[in-house]
């Protein structure tokens, strides 16, 4: 059984996995709202979290990193993870790259 992201019927846990779309994790608007501010609080973010945050799909961010175009991520087990200081520089390095 692949484990992809799904809400249990109680709503109580979030079983997610990297190739899973965020979009289709958060169907309902108010939820996603409600996460968004335990996304900004944490120091660190995994990958899912961080496609989450930025609204794109996680192949995509898995292809910058391995094209080397992505935040810088670092490893706990299996699972990438990015600092939000990470995320905030590469963010500003695109738009300063964007405006130029």
């Amino acid at each position: 059984m692949t484990r992809a992201a799904r809400w249990r019927a109680d709503g109580a846990n979030l079983v997610t996995d990297s190739a899973a779309n965020p979009r289709d994790q958060f169907p309902d608007y108010a939820e996603r709202t409600r996460r968004f501010g335990d996304l900004i609080a944490a120091p660190a973010l995994p990958l899912i979290e961080v496609a989450l945050f930025l609204d794109l799909p996680v192949s995509t961010l898995n292809k910058l990193h391995t094209q080397g175009r992505g935040p810088r991520t670092f490893k706990i087990g299996r699972r990438l993870y990015v600092r939000q200081a990470d995320l905030r520089a590469w963010l500003d390095e695109l738009a300063e790259a964007e405006a130029a």
